[in-house]
């Protein structure tokens, strides 16, 4: 589900750049934080492997970055970027770790998920998109498994945090399934423009790794 993973990717910070609220809600769970801090307002979602990324913020933008697939950057110094709170610290503090979010879509966690969680692969919170609707079933066996692993910090349930972005990624699923099969062209997706940023990251990808994708 690499390609969902990417659409997901551009779908939230396009909720974050477009609603204050969202922006502090995401942008809470990134830094590891507490509760909701108006000082996520001076700090703007991009998406290190999107196209729009490349054109207004060339210096953090990274197709292959595999730790962090949506960052925050300060509006007055995009070379300034949101911090994690280190563990104990009050929400008054950034430093440390730079925050973001790394994100997965899928049908099966168990076998998606789970191991990049149980191998403590990411140094930022993972969100998971549960297109199967397994997400507490991964999160048991983490529990179990995992007794350094945070549930709903460390690996965050994608549907929590916005039911919207979940159903938008479960409709297109379809599409990513007709494009495989030649029942939508490519020219289609060029008029979605969400869909048109994450397609674009995937082909650079694919150039970067020399990888192919299957869906």
């Amino acid at each position: 589900m690499r390609v969902l993973g990417k659409i997901a990717e551009a779908l939230i910070v396009k909720e974050c750049n477009d609603s204050a609220s969202a922006n502090r809600k995401w942008g809470m769970y990134a830094r590891r934080g507490q509760r909701i801090n108006r000082a996520l307002d001076r700090f703007k979602a991009i998406g290190t492997g999107l196209n729009r990324t490349k054109q207004l913020y060339p210096t953090k933008y990274s197709a292959g970055n595999t730790q962090r697939d949506i960052i925050w950057i300060h509006e007055d110094d995009v070379v300034d970027e949101l911090m994690q709170m280190s563990r104990g610290d009050s929400d008054r503090t950034n430093r440390g770790v730079s925050a973001g979010l790394q994100v997965k879509v899928s049908f099966d966690g168990m076998s998606y998920v789970y191991p990049d969680m149980k191998s403590s692969r990411y140094e930022v919170p993972l969100v998971y998109f549960d297109l199967s609707g397994d997400f507490v079933k991964v999160a048991n066996a983490i529990y179990k498994d995992c007794p350094g692993i945070v549930i709903n910090q460390d690996l965050i349930s994608g549907q929590f945090l916005s039911r919207e972005c979940h159903e938008v990624l479960r409709s297109y699923y379809g599409v990513v399934l007709d494009l495989v099969k030649g029942k939508l062209r490519p020219d289609d997706i060029v008029r979605d423009e969400v869909l048109f940023d994450a397609f674009k990251k995937d082909v650079q990808e694919q150039n970067l790794h020399k990888e192919i994708i299957v869906v």
